[in-house]
């Protein structure tokens, strides 16, 4: 998976977890497996006082190749449909997301 195989609001959701490195996107909106912006997520940055700010790596390339975790990220979006998440990112990569269920998707 490249940047560039994806969809522009999977490549936009890419872009904001790799500038906020560390924090949380929450209520994200996320309509037929896609994330959408309208109404806007809500994104908390943690920036850590007690050490030197590191340079983000340049991850600006379109064939640049990402990670399994944004591959996991990125199928479970596709299994969930429509619904709202949150997401934890660490290091500029998605690290955990948080679905929001009904009891009724559990509970058979």
């Amino acid at each position: 998976m490249t940047k560039s195989s994806l969809n522009p609001d999977q490549r936009r959701l890419v872009e904001i977890i790799e500038g906020l490195r560390f924090g949380a996107i929450e209520n994200l909106l996320i309509r037929r497996g896609s994330p959408c912006y309208e109404p806007e997520p809500r994104i908390v940055q943690a920036v850590k006082l007690d050490a030197e700010s590191e340079p983000a790596p340049d991850r600006s390339g379109a064939s640049l190749t990402l990670g399994k975790g944004f591959q996991r990220l990125f199928d479970q979006l596709s299994r969930l449909g429509d619904g709202t998440v949150d997401l934890e990112v660490r290091h500029g990569l998605p690290f955990r997301l948080v679905l929001e269920r009904r009891y009724k998707e559990l509970v058979r």
